[in-house]
């Protein structure tokens, strides 16, 4: 089989609960990773049909393999805001639930070559798919310093962000930062340690939110999501900072208040104590939950 790193999903019990409402329906985990919540429910669920989506080549490739003598699984490369016309293509109108797990993978954060990891060193990629044109290489070198803090502070939610992109000006003058290591240990010597985690991260997470546009790709991608739902459907979305958390919770909110159904999270789910000590990458992670609106509006 194809060499991908898998990991275990978050809250895979409470988005099995939550997400599936008719036993023999049509569900979508429409970013599946490595297949962790796809596998499970499949497996729970057999009566039901299961499509798995995802932008990134190399977990499309892996699911294949992982997935190819299961019958209730379908796997098809796309990215989640395409949702409609993926399943157009596939004749089918509406679903009965769709799951969005907007946690990058474990394979992607620790693979070298894709330029997500501090700690692997490799070319300042950062792109999930490589049909994208812009990479992270070409925002950290082209970029203005203003525009470069912009992005770090609205993004990563750093407060040094300013220190941090006049000092990649400055080092970029001599050359260019091409590695994922020369980054790193420039904001490392910008700003200092202190703690454990390392001083890179916040500037990591925000050019890779921007590389891959994925704030404004669930501002946009939320209602089309909601469209393919049937009435009583279900939406589940699992996001791991609180950028994300907020355009969730406002959806929600906005489509509740508009008669288009109920949040069935009132309040955001976490883990488990438990399920964080066994998988410590789920500790930053939140449910929210929306059913479509029996007899309500569609719209």
């Amino acid at each position: 089989m194809t060499n991908y790193i898998e990991h275990k999903p978050a809250m895979a019990k409470q988005v099995a609960e939550l997400l599936i409402n008719i036993e023999e329906g049509i569900y979508v985990d429409a970013t599946a990773g490595s297949g962790g919540h796809l596998g499970l429910l499949a497996n729970t669920y057999p009566e039901a049909f299961f499509i798995g989506v995802d932008i990134d080549h190399e977990a499309v490739q892996f699911l294949a393999e992982k997935f190819a003598s299961v019958t209730n699984v379908r796997i098809i490369r796309g990215n989640y805001a395409d949702l409609p016309e993926i399943l157009h293509s596939m004749e089918i109108a509406q679903v009965d639930g769709i799951l969005l797990d907007l946690g990058i993978s474990m394979h992607q954060a620790l693979s070298a070559q894709r330029g997500f990891s501090i700690k692997n060193p490799g070319p300042l990629d950062m792109r999930f798919s490589v049909d994208q044109k812009v990479t992270a290489y070409e925002l950290v070198n082209s970029l203005s310093e203003e525009q470069l803090a912009d992005i770090i502070y609205r993004y990563g939610e750093e407060r040094r962000a300013r220190k941090i992109a006049k000092a990649v000006v400055e080092a970029r003058k001599v050359k260019p930062l091409e590695t994922t290591d020369e980054l790193a240990d420039l904001v490392a010597r910008t700003v200092g340690y202190s703690g454990r985690i390392h001083p890179a991260t916040r500037v990591f997470q925000a050019l890779r939110i921007a590389t891959n546009r994925e704030l404004d790709n669930l501002q946009e991608a939320l209602p089309r999501i909601f469209q393919m739902l049937k009435d009583g459907g279900r939406l589940a979305v699992i996001s791991y900072h609180s950028l994300e958390d907020r355009i969730v919770k406002q959806f929600f909110k906005t489509w509740e208040e508009e008669g288009k159904g109920l949040r069935l999270t009132k309040k955001v789910v976490k883990p488990s104590l438990e399920e964080i000590s066994e998988n410590p990458s789920s500790r930053s992670a939140k449910l929210r939950v929306f059913m479509k609106g029996v007899g309500g509006n569609e719209n």
